[in-house]
């Protein structure tokens, strides 16, 4: 008989993989605060944001799992209201980690001699922006003005968290970002911007995974698995691996003993001491 995912289950692995993502960005700021000795930067205050965003989340969840629902379903005003703010922290709130790898791009790179990927910078930011500010307008008034109805007890009534249409939309869409923004580098790479080394190795292999598990957590509760609590260790997966791949760039520092200012800050790109930008420009 396969063993049933139950909601204990769920909250020991969320958990889990929270605090496995505090490590990390715990790690970043401390670096920065204390290594560097330099004030957070917007894709600190990002990074932060996401970490917010996952609590808020499992908070969620953990609500949900006191109610009791995750061993035996039973709706509820109260849990339709828990699933509808669970809505925003997961669906609007994976964008905080791409945001915060752009806002890397933006520090990392001398700009000024790059016009060609600062335009690129500037169609990939407004790109991202524009996915999840229609994710969170999706999400909000996908069954109409009245917000209200989406914890309405009715039989049949519009909710969300249940449509399949945002669902598929809002699945698209953070696909579609996870690419771009994880396509600079490559596109750094195949134009020797960029020398590879096991670090890049390894930050591509991570975000390989956050896609993967994105894409599971879609299959899952799109066809179903006969595991219906399964999708809330998947969402803390990918939430804790985007949080670990945008921590990763401003580790090396703390790895190598730290060099204090300014070319230092230049040197974080990844926690490996051949991931450096090339004397290459692109026009």
């Amino acid at each position: 008989m396969a063993y049933f995912i139950d909601g204990k289950d769920c909250m020991v692995s969320e958990w889990i993989l929270l605090i496995f993502a505090y490590i990390f960005v715990a790690a970043r700021i401390y670096t920065r605060l204390f290594r560097l000795r330099q004030k957070l930067d917007w894709s600190d205050w990002l990074l932060i944001a996401s970490a917010l965003d996952a609590l808020a989340l499992i908070i969620c969840d953990t609500l949900t799992y006191q109610m009791g629902v995750l061993d035996e379903y039973e709706t509820s005003e109260k849990l339709s209201k828990i699933s509808f703010a669970s809505n925003y922290f997961y669906d609007v709130g994976m964008g905080f980690p791409k945001l915060s790898m752009l806002a890397f791009y933006w520090a990392f790179f001398d700009l000024s001699s790059r016009p060609a990927m600062r335009k690129m910078l500037y169609s990939l930011t407004a790109f991202v922006i524009a996915c999840y500010v229609t994710i969170l307008f999706d999400d909000t008034f996908f069954c109409g003005g009245n917000v209200s109805v989406q914890w309405s007890q009715e039989e049949g009534a519009c909710s969300v968290f249940y449509a399949p249409e945002p669902f598929i939309l809002n699945f698209t869409l953070n696909l579609t970002c996870y690419l771009v923004v994880y396509a600079v580098p490559v596109v750094l790479l195949t134009q020797g911007v960029f020398h590879n080394s096991k670090g890049v190795a390894v930050t591509f292999f991570l975000g390989a995974l956050t896609i993967a598990s994105g894409i599971v957590r879609f299959v899952t509760l799109k066809v179903g698995t006969g595991q219906p609590n399964l999708v809330y260790p998947l969402s803390m997966v990918e939430m804790t691996l985007s949080i670990i791949v945008v921590s990763l760039p401003g580790l090396k520092p703390l790895l190598r003993g730290g060099r204090i200012g300014k070319r230092a800050s230049q040197e974080t790109a990844l926690p490996t001491e051949d991931f450096e930008p090339s004397k290459s420009n692109i026009a």
